[in-house]
């Protein structure tokens, strides 16, 4: 099912749901939205003068829940059509008990509200046009953010940053079907040659532009995942103390005995405002033991799937065969980094041919702590820092599926006018890709991917 949203499309029901708690001792909000929330409110929230008599304003009183009064706290009107859903909203703020709080629900249940669904408020200023569906998605990456940079992404897609561009992208896509629809309809105001290599032109800006902001997906979900850093070594060289140092916790288990580590081991944190996902992997050795290789497959596994490895050797012995089968498992599109461990011990190692295997190497010990700032440095250097259009990415495989679309249909109309043929295809083609960016913004979506959207909502969204 597909629909066009609409500002008269207003919702019947009113609903209801703890918006922020705060536990226990805290502060909570209880928000309701839709044609009853003021009624609602007013019974609940009770002050002088009466809720909703200064609209924006915020009013101080009782709040009255099962027949009599259970708190105090404040609260607050937004009439509709300007609030957050476009909806009559009203916000009560009271201390953060659970009691209080679903005390406070449950009595607007019992007025005639009921309970929101995930994500239920964003949905309704999507529907009621106070925002697009790109925005609307934006909230979600704010709620979510694990990082200072994905929160400013965040921040830029829920300001309209996306959504301009993609506009712009429309309007181009628009002036061009606008010119060649009026051939079709007047032949006798047939564009002629000039005019043809215009919209060629304006075609491929549309391609590019849509292909660059595709390409910033892959670097987007992997700042907003976590940028994967994994260790590998051989037994004993230090792996799971150098973890648990990285991490400022005892994560992994740390003994004189080899082999200890035969799983992955991972932890997150964060380094100059980045989420940084470290993981230490089995210590690379000869074995006949089905764990050991099992857990060796895996390290193997891991490593082909981390932004920056650490390849992890004891600087206080001699190279060993085993360090040579480490450096052999380095993949060589990967950015790695060879950190010599064990410096407060007595030298040994041999680093020459080490260092020709990886693409800088650092001094540190693990046990004392010494050189792991400049470890996390080089670390952050090495990252793979993903592409971005006027400092935004695209978030979602829904954005890049919708551009690669439009690169598609617009390389393909460009083409066709290049070859002379009718320009009905060429409108067939230009309509393609305007539904595409539709869909991005929401203007003709599918029901099920709502759905799906804003089921990754909490509920109070």
């Amino acid at each position: 099912m597909k629909f066009q949203p609409d500002l008269a499309l207003i919702q019947s029901d009113t609903v209801v749901a703890i918006s922020t708690p705060r536990g226990e001792g805290g502060i909570g909000i209880v928000r309701l939205s839709g044609p009853e929330a003021l009624a609602i409110g007013q019974q609940i929230f009770r002050s002088r003068p009466p809720l909703g008599k200064r609209v924006r304003y915020v009013e101080y009183g009782r709040i009255w829940a099962g027949g009599r009064a259970i708190d105090t706290g404040v609260a607050w009107v937004f009439a509709a059509p300007h609030s957050y859903t476009g909806e009559d909203t009203v916000e009560i703020s009271c201390h953060g008990s659970m009691v209080v709080l679903e005390s406070v629900v449950e009595e607007a249940l019992r007025l005639g509200a009921v309970v929101a669904a995930p994500g239920e408020f964003t949905r309704r200023a999507f529907l009621n046009g106070r925002l697009d569906l790109l925005e609307a998605e934006a909230v979600i990456d704010l709620i979510q953010a694990s990082s200072k940079a994905h929160l400013d992404n965040a921040y830029g897609l829920a300001g309209g940053r996306l959504s301009k561009m993609v506009k712009d992208l429309k309007n181009q896509l628009v002036k061009m079907l606008s010119l060649l629809e009026i051939g079709l309809d007047f032949s006798d105001e047939d564009i002629d040659s000039i005019g043809r290599q215009e919209i060629q032109t304006a075609l491929r800006e549309v391609v590019e532009s849509s292909l660059r902001l595709a390409e910033t997906f892959e670097g987007t979900r992997r700042r907003q995942e976590g940028y994967l850093v994994a260790f590998i070594g051989r037994p004993n060289v230090g792996k799971s103390t150098l973890l648990n140092v990285l991490l400022g916790e005892d994560r992994a288990i740390v003994t004189p005995l080899p082999g200890t580590t035969r799983d992955l081991v991972e932890g997150r944190t964060t380094w100059a405002g980045e989420t940084i996902r470290l993981v230490d992997t089995a210590g690379i050795r000869q074995s006949h033991n089905l764990i050991e290789k099992e857990g060796i497959e895996r390290a193997s596994q891991a490593i082909g799937e981390a932004d920056v490895v650490l390849a992890v050797f004891d600087s206080s012995t001699e190279s060993h065969e085993d360090d040579m089968a480490v450096l052999d498992l380095l993949p060589p599109d990967k950015k790695s980094i060879g950190v010599f461990n064990k410096i407060d011990l007595p030298g040994a190692s041999t680093r020459s041919k080490i260092e020709a295997r990886v693409s800088v190497s650092v001094e540190i010990s693990a046990l004392r702590e010494f050189g792991i700032e400049k470890l996390k440095r080089e670390v952050m250097a090495q990252l793979p820092h993903g592409a971005e259009v006027y400092g935004i990415g695209i978030t979602r495989q829904r954005h890049q599926d919708c551009l690669l679309r439009v690169a598609k249909s617009g390389a393909i109309a460009e083409e066709l006018l290049k070859s002379g043929q009718p320009d009905e295809c060429v409108v067939a083609e230009l309509q393609d890709a305007l539904n595409a960016l539709g869909e991005m913004l929401g203007e003709t979506v599918e029901e099920e991917v709502l759905d799906s959207i804003f089921s990754q909502f909490c509920i109070g969204k």
